[in-house]
């Protein structure tokens, strides 16, 4: 086929994906990764067999050598371009393309401490970003995701301990520790937040829309603004830094289990929560200095 048909070709798969549910992010990351198949193509003519993949994959190798990505993103490339492949050509297994390999990680990388969430608090504080405060007041205690953050209303607030929260094609409760409920609570109330979203726009237009939620790349760039400075690693600020950070603390706790975790997480896999169970390069080194010859 032409470049021109394949790029229909492409266009088409990304629709059937969109049509079987998949979520809107899944369906860009698929083109996007498409996209960069399609421009490492030099002829015109395109035929779909194992040879089209072997090199698609040594101008993947080109990029690793080049040091311009990683294992994991490319791969993440491979799965997508398998996938398309299986979708032009359901019934031929052999034209699909392995893998790089990589070494598991043994180590956490870019872990927050408990010290960079406090000091993150105290001075979100002391700055007057009260409402940066109970966001990562929230994020440390429930261990939710930022998209998750449009389920924070009052009117959940006030239904219980326990939100609702639907996210791709799955159910699963947040659970509200007593601290925290009584605390969003109580900044519900002094802020005069009597419906909807409790974390709301700070465009001064829209900050009495109960409809408006403050915007993921606003409260990014607030908690790395305070981050710099509190004299925390911006490297530890990141979507899951304290997803990390609360799944290592709950798996300290006496009778703690992985499987609970992962219900806590929303993970459908135990063996994706299994990477809480590793430590940091740090605390493996604090450990081997316990050792004694």
């Amino acid at each position: 086929m032409t470049k021109e048909e394949l790029k229909l070709k492409i266009d088409e798969f990304c629709n059937y994906e969109r049509l079987d549910e998949k979520s809107k992010k899944t369906v860009v990351d698929y083109k996007n990764c498409l996209n960069k198949f399609y421009d490492s193509l030099v002829d015109d003519y395109v035929e779909i067999n194992k040879e089209l993949g072997l090199q698609y994959k040594e101008y993947l190798m080109n990029i690793l050598e080049k040091g311009q990505a990683k294992v994991t993103s490319l791969n993440k490339y491979i799965v997508v371009f398998n996938k398309f492949l299986k979708y032009l050509d359901s019934q031929n297994k052999d034209i699909v393309i392995k893998q790089f390999r990589s070494q598991s990680k043994s180590s956490l990388e870019n872990q927050m401490s408990n010290q960079e969430h406090k000091r993150m608090l105290r001075k979100a504080k002391e700055l007057g970003y009260d409402e940066i405060y109970m966001i990562i007041k929230t994020f440390a205690q429930t261990a939710i995701r930022i998209s998750e953050l449009r389920y924070f209303t009052v009117e959940n607030i006030e239904k219980g301990p326990y939100i609702d929260v639907y996210n791709k094609n799955k159910e699963r409760k947040i659970i509200l520790i007593g601290d925290l409920h009584r605390t969003l609570k109580k900044y519900c109330k002094d802020k005069g937040i009597a419906t909807g979203y409790i974390f709301r726009s700070p465009d001064p237009k829209l900050k009495d829309d109960p409809n408006r939620m403050i915007n993921p790349s606003t409260i990014w760039r607030n908690l790395k603004k305070i981050g710099g400075i509190a004299r925390v690693n911006l490297e530890h600020i990141h979507p899951h830094g304290w997803r990390h950070l609360f799944a290592i603390a709950y798996l300290k706790l006496p009778g703690s289990t992985e499987a609970e975790l992962s219900d806590i997480l929303g993970h459908t896999k135990v063996e994706t929560t299994r990477i809480y169970t590793r430590t940091t390069l740090k605390e493996k080194k604090e450990m081997m200095e316990m050792i004694k010859f």
